[in-house]
């Protein structure tokens, strides 16, 4: 499937409307329906400065995954 179709479709022109009408078929749901049910939430006020971050600078964040010896046991924190 295409990773496109995993959202919530915004704006149609994004993705072509024969693999959202595929998606559709196969997962026996409706978009025109979640859109009507999506039509009264209201969008945020203010927006966070970080969001869409990698849109506005074209740049994005890695993270390097290793193995990391754990403890077993740890101390009970005490209040």
């Amino acid at each position: 499937m295409e990773t496109a179709l995993m959202l919530a479709l915004m704006n149609t022109g994004i993705v072509k409307l024969e693999l959202v009408k595929k998606r559709d078929e196969k997962y026996k749901i409706s978009s025109d329906n979640m859109k009507k049910l999506r039509a009264n939430i209201e969008t945020p006020k203010e927006m966070n400065p970080h969001a869409d971050y990698w849109i506005k600078t074209g740049k994005g964040f890695a993270v390097d995954i290793e193995k990391t010896p754990m403890e077993l046991r740890a101390p009970f924190p005490r209040i």
